[in-house]
């Protein structure tokens, strides 16, 4: 991976940083304050039982083989290029982690390693990720809807019915790439780099939908979808009995569903802070108090990244880093060697 020119940052991406981590320190500045005012509470983070950490930790390693087998069916189906397990599984560890370490380069090394090992082009990489994170998405929704359903109907955020503000939501992103598929399939632009854009977004678009013909291949992501849901879902519920509290279970399937929304909107760099005042907020919404909220969201932070470290350094991540200006001006060049990166999955 050879390194390119840095770019020059316009004063628009200057500003919108420097505003993205003013948010931040803002966010962390309440959070502090919030916590001095609260002492007692937060004792509660330092009593934690062994047993406890060492059953949150084990279902944090089980998520990376559930996960990245999933996402190799997915990428194997969208490339057509069979990938063998381990070298992928590798793959996928330092693609999250080199994702914490530097803003974007983990998706961006994945896709150059696919492209120069197994011959994977980048737009593939896109469609695949693009279709895991859909499935991924619409999955959790419409499961949460169900436990929701199942065993607690009239469960409430705030005033709202919560399945049916999160089936609408389920209904929204289902729709949403069937009918941007449909609508770019009639749409043609006179200037090339306007045609080359909308040519890679259609071929994304396109491989993501035709993958719904496929029934068994359907089954398998949805089946390993539904052990990564249980798998979480049994996490938040240790994380949750860490701070003394039980929560039920159509609670535990919100955190679950607005945890992996989070991805899709970075506020703050990693959504820090915000995203403990958001769950802190739908805690106390749901009865179980804003402290216990934003402590589960710190304390899942630090557990993860814990142990994507420790796995990412055991898989070679070290000697990456040690490249971080190669990955830093690839990662900022996505039209000459791979694409931005996208949330998470």
């Amino acid at each position: 991976m050879s390194a390119v020119a840095t770019p020059v940052r316009s004063p628009r991406h200057r500003w919108a940083q420097a505003a993205r981590w003013g948010l931040m320190a803002v966010c962390l500045s309440y959070l502090a304050w919030f916590f001095m005012r609260n002492r007692d509470t937060l004792e509660v983070a330092f009593s934690l039982r062994p047993g406890l950490l060492a059953g949150i930790l084990l279902l944090q390693l089980v998520y990376y083989g559930l996960q990245g087998w999933r996402f190799r069916i997915v990428m194997e189906k969208c490339s057509g290029v069979r990938l063998p397990m381990w070298p992928w599984l590798r793959l996928f560890i330092l693609g999250r982690f080199l994702n914490i370490m530097l803003s974007q380069a983990g998706n961006v090394y994945r896709s150059v390693r696919l492209k120069r090992d197994f011959g994977v082009s980048y737009t593939r990489y896109i469609g695949g990720f693009a279709s895991m994170l859909w499935l991924d998405t619409c999955m959790n929704l419409l499961v949460a809807v169900a436990v929701i359903l199942l065993f607690e109907p009239g469960f409430r955020i705030g005033t709202v019915r919560a399945w049916s503000a999160i089936a609408v939501l389920a209904v929204m992103v289902i729709v949403a790439p069937l009918a941007a598929e449909r609508l770019l399939r009639g749409l043609h632009f006179r200037r090339a780099r306007l045609d080359w854009v909308h040519g890679r977004l259609s071929e994304v678009l396109r491989i993501t939908v035709a993958n719904l013909h496929d029934p068994v291949y359907l089954l398998k992501i949805f089946g390993l979808g539904l052990l990564v849901f249980a798998r979480t879902v049994w996490l938040f519920d240790l994380y949750f009995r860490a701070f003394g509290v039980e929560v039920p279970l159509p609670a535990l399937a919100v955190f679950y569903t607005l945890f992996k929304l989070s991805f899709f909107v970075m506020l703050t760099p990693g959504n820090l802070g915000v995203q403990e005042i958001a769950w802190g907020f739908l805690s106390e919404q749901m009865g179980l108090g804003m402290a216990r909220g934003v402590l589960m969201s710190a304390f899942i932070r630090v557990v993860g990244l814990v142990v994507i470290g420790v796995l990412g350094l055991a898989c070679g991540g070290w000697d990456l880093l040690r490249r971080r200006d190669q990955l830093t001006t690839v990662a900022e060049q996505p039209d000459e060697t791979g694409p931005l990166a996208p949330p998470e999955v």
